[in-house]
């Protein structure tokens, strides 16, 4: 029924023509690799600022894109001509498909370009039309299904649902940083924020690949792209510094991952540090111990400072990171949360 998918994307309207061209450009190919690991076939294609990808098999690629960075929503569609009669023609068929016997609808169009009609004209000529063939009633207010046209030039495209995306930036538009990522539930969040915005990210862990490989697939579910990663030993270390700094032993960690980092962070090119601390959440994490943890040469990003604890615990469910952190097996002292924010 459906034969393209539409793309939405929102921010990358308020960059220059230059950086435009340059996030829809990633937006595309991280799509088509999205394709790709989903074994699906499709065109990707842009249209005045759209981006439409023509398949086979709509649905299935629509969900597929639930998880890309940059994208607010997608739609399956119809494409048609527009021209109100077919139009019309093209909306009732999927009127007669979606809209079940008693179910109230509306009938929403939006149009650019010039056209010999308006957007109330197909509004009211369409759902004449549907009256006429369907047990229904209008519901401008509350309707139980809406069909959608949105007329661009020469083309029409007739759907029926708006599906929700991730949003942001294109992943891979904002240079790369060091992400400390430990087993904890702050971390991954904060890392999954940086890539919201467009930030590769690069995965620094102290422990074990397998503490943190399935944390990094979910992330990578999002990016699409293998997320490198540093996994450095960290136990002989801790316990030097647990021996001889007593009570500053949880900042001069700190400190000491921070150092690390900062060594990555110049092998790799990258433009700053992002941490999980969030401000006041344990001793580590007040504003003078971060300032003390802070003396670095480059800039730490700390996208949680302001969350509060159940903000972030939401989050990271939604993201699907939250049941993959803080397992006990991980901890080396389960009462011990300070590590492992």
């Amino acid at each position: 029924m459906y034969t393209l998918v539409i793309v939405r994307y929102d921010e990358i309207f308020l960059k220059s023509e230059f950086v435009k061209r340059q996030f829809e450009n990633r937006l595309m190919k991280n799509i088509r690799l999205r394709l790709r690991q989903s074994n699906l076939d499709g065109e990707v294609i842009k249209k005045r600022h759209r981006i439409y990808i023509k398949t086979e098999d709509a649905e299935r690629v629509a969900d597929s894109l639930r998880r890309v960075f940059g994208i607010v929503s997608v739609s399956s569609a119809i494409e048609t001509d527009a021209e109100i009669e077919e139009i019309c023609r093209v909306g009732l068929d999927l009127a007669k498909r979606v809209i079940k016997r008693g179910e109230g609808f509306a009938v929403r169009v939006k149009r650019t370009g010039k056209h010999d009609f308006s957007s109330k004209d197909v509004e009211k000529a369409m759902g004449s039309k549907i009256l006429e063939n369907i047990d229904t009633f209008v519901n401008l207010g509350d309707p139980d299904k809406t069909i959608f046209v949105e007329i661009s030039g020469k083309d029409a495209f007739v759907f029926d649902r708006k599906i929700r995306c991730v949003g942001g930036l294109p992943y891979k538009t904002q240079g790369k940083v060091i992400a400390l990522i430990s087993t904890g539930i702050d971390s991954p969040v904060a890392s999954w924020m940086m890539m919201h915005r467009g930030c590769e990210i690069i995965a620094l862990h102290f422990g074990t690949e397998r503490e943190i490989g399935d944390i990094l697939k979910t992330l990578e579910e999002f990016s699409g792209y293998k997320i490198k990663r540093y996994i450095i030993p960290y136990d002989k270390i801790l316990g030097v510094i647990s021996e001889n700094s007593g009570e500053y032993t949880c900042i001069i960690c700190r400190r000491m991952m921070l150092r690390i980092a900062e060594k990555i962070e110049k092998i790799e090119n990258a433009h700053g540090i992002v941490t999980g601390e969030n401000l006041g959440q344990v001793a580590s994490q007040t504003l003078e111990n971060l300032e003390v943890i802070s003396e670095v040469t480059g800039p730490i990003y700390r996208p949680l400072i302001g969350m509060d604890k159940n903000e972030i615990i939401k989050m990271a469910r939604e993201i699907g990171t939250y049941d993959l952190s803080g397992r006990e097996e991980y901890r080396k002292d389960p009462e011990d949360r300070e590590y492992w924010s």
